[in-house]
């Protein structure tokens, strides 16, 4: 097989997948990667994602998630969605901010070209909780109006929303004292936001 003979070098060109009688979990990841790349397999990118997972690396459990829904994707599968999920819950376990940030936006822009922009809505406010709960102000308030902007789409009522504005302002208090253009860009937001969603 031309996936093991590839990877025989990194245990002197014996069986990959195990040291003495057990597996290696690292090698057996390996495996499944390079597999994974040279067929661009959801299900073994899946798989990948799911032992690197159970060992804790949850960057590479992220990426393993990541690159599982794009094949999806690209295949037009529903799975899609659950792929990015599993990334999106393995990358908030792991405290992977940028991980966060783009699993949950394909999540959520999935979403919208489906026009379920109900589910839209809760993946931009599940990662708006998420960065709040990291101090990540600017990418919690953004998470955040992206999540009223999928309200008013799918034709919700947004004139109290104000959880971007909130944010907008607890990201000017971050800046009071270290930038002054970033404290006052942020409450000019946070005013234009409120004017935005007046009745």
């Amino acid at each position: 097989m031309q996936v093991k003979r590839g990877l025989a070098f990194l245990q002197g060109g014996r069986n990959v997948a195990t040291i003495g009688n057990g597996k290696d979990s690292y090698l057996e990841g390996r495996l499944l990667e390079t597999q994974a790349r040279q067929e661009n397999s959801a299900a073994i990118w899946e798989g990948f994602a799911h032992i690197k997972a159970s060992k804790g690396s949850y960057p590479l459990a992220a990426l393993g998630y990541l690159n599982a829904g794009i094949a999806h994707e690209a295949a037009g599968s529903e799975a899609a969605a659950d792929a990015y999920q599993h990334g999106l819950d393995i990358a908030k376990k792991g405290k992977l901010k940028e991980s966060v940030l783009i699993l949950g936006t394909r999540l959520a822009a999935l979403h919208e070209r489906a026009r379920n922009f109900r589910q839209a809505v809760a993946v931009y406010e599940q990662m708006s909780v998420y960065f709040e709960d990291q101090g990540a102000w600017f990418l919690a308030a953004d998470a955040s109006e992206h999540a009223a902007e999928m309200m008013k789409m799918g034709g919700q009522d947004v004139s109290r929303y104000r959880r971007p504005a909130d944010l907008w302002l607890r990201n000017a208090e971050y800046w009071a004292d270290k930038d002054a253009g970033d404290e006052a860009w942020s409450r000019r937001r946070a005013e234009l936001y409120l004017e935005g969603i007046q009745p």
